[in-house]
């Protein structure tokens, strides 16, 4: 009987309890992995649009298509997309959801700078 009881009055402490905690468990090992590979891919992107970019510059360049006020230009926005990437390296090394994506996004906003200096030409 006092076993009963005991159990009773177990259920009933337990049903006024907040099981809040549980809504923030870690999510499964398959979903993390998912996001880490997006995180990896996002990543492997920003680093190769920049090399692209950055090709094209150096080859307009040296093609004579770019020259004076422009190709200073295109050298400070280069230091500035290079820079961005290497807040991506960063912030992926920290784990920082938030500031990687914040990185992310300044990263393809230079990178976009970059490419529209280098249309330009002139």
């Amino acid at each position: 009987m006092k076993r009963i009881l005991l159990a009773l009055v177990a259920t009933l402490a337990l049903a006024g309890c907040s099981f809040g905690s549980v809504a923030s468990a870690p999510p499964p090992p398959a979903e993390l992995a998912n996001r880490t590979v997006l995180d990896e891919q996002a990543a492997l992107a920003v680093e190769l649009a920049y090399k692209a970019t950055r090709l094209a510059g150096e080859t307009a360049l040296d093609a004579g298509l770019i020259k004076g006020d422009t190709a200073r230009r295109l050298a400070d926005i280069d230091m500035r997309a290079y820079s961005a990437v290497l807040a991506v390296r960063a912030a992926y090394r920290a784990g920082n959801a938030e500031t990687y994506t914040q990185a992310l996004i300044q990263a393809r906003a230079v990178i976009a700078e970059v490419v529209a200096a280098t249309r330009k030409g002139t």
